[in-house]
């Protein structure tokens, strides 16, 4: 069985009601994972779920090339961005995170470099 853990920030989080969940996931991809195994377990939330993560037009995930668009969420897999194609193994951590907006991009860079905390 493949277990992945999925945490969840921002409006995502207040959305679901939940920090963090565990999901069986055998033989599914990241793109599975937020279409099918996310929204079966909050129904009631499904629409607005796919609508607050992916690009949607008349109610459907908009597509570029084959691939899912995603709006405006950050999706890392062990910390790592990962393709929404990218097979889930047992034991991986899927952070969703919403872009963060604000402050002045050569003070981020700065702030790397010097190691401080953003």
């Amino acid at each position: 069985m493949t277990k992945v853990k999925v945490k969840y920030f921002g409006k995502l989080r207040e959305l679901l009601g939940v920090r963090e969940e565990e999901y069986d996931v055998e033989n599914s991809t990241l793109a599975d994972l937020l279409i099918k195994h996310i929204p079966s377990r909050h129904p009631e939330a499904a629409k607005e779920l796919r609508e607050t993560i992916f690009t949607t037009v008349k109610d459907e995930v908009a597509m570029n090339r084959d691939t899912l668009m995603l709006k405006n969420y950050f999706i890392l897999v062990n910390g790592l961005h990962q393709n929404l194609t990218y097979m889930l193994k047992d034991g991986d951590e899927v952070v969703i995170l919403p872009s963060v907006e604000g402050g002045n991009c050569e003070d981020s860079v700065k702030m790397k470099i010097d190691g401080k905390r953003l």
